[in-house]
């Protein structure tokens, strides 16, 4: 889906306008740093939006296929009480707007849990 913006604001105004709007309303938002590295065509920003599947199911239908938000914190294996506070208030806003985080030091843990969201188990 693609949206105009005004013909008078700049792509810096937007986004600051969408951020701010969005945070008010529950949503955890970030804008994706750019830089060499980046994957090309990777969106500005990205958010966790706070729905419930009453309201998916209302307006996509049951077998409408949707994404999940999941953040996972990396620590070396033995060093998960190394999450530091930062972190973990990220960790609380993601939760907050519905979102999964996790602090892993295992990637069998990532797999099963991937394996269980898309009922491959």
């Amino acid at each position: 889906m693609e949206l105009k913006m005004s013909r008078n604001q700049s792509e810096s105004q937007l986004q600051s306008k969408i951020i701010k709007n969005a945070r008010a309303q529950g949503v955890y938002i970030y804008k994706n740093a750019q830089n060499i590295y980046t994957e090309r065509g990777r969106p500005d920003l990205t958010a966790c939006v706070p729905t419930t599947t009453s309201k998916l199911l209302q307006m996509f239908g049951p077998d409408f296929k949707i994404g999940v938000f999941v953040g996972l914190e990396l620590k070396r294996e033995g060093h998960l009480n190394e999450v530091s506070d930062a972190q973990q208030i990220v960790g609380r806003q993601i939760q907050d707007a519905g979102g999964f985080w996790f602090a892993i030091d295992d990637a069998d843990i990532v797999d099963a849990l991937i394996r269980r969201f898309s009922n491959d188990v």
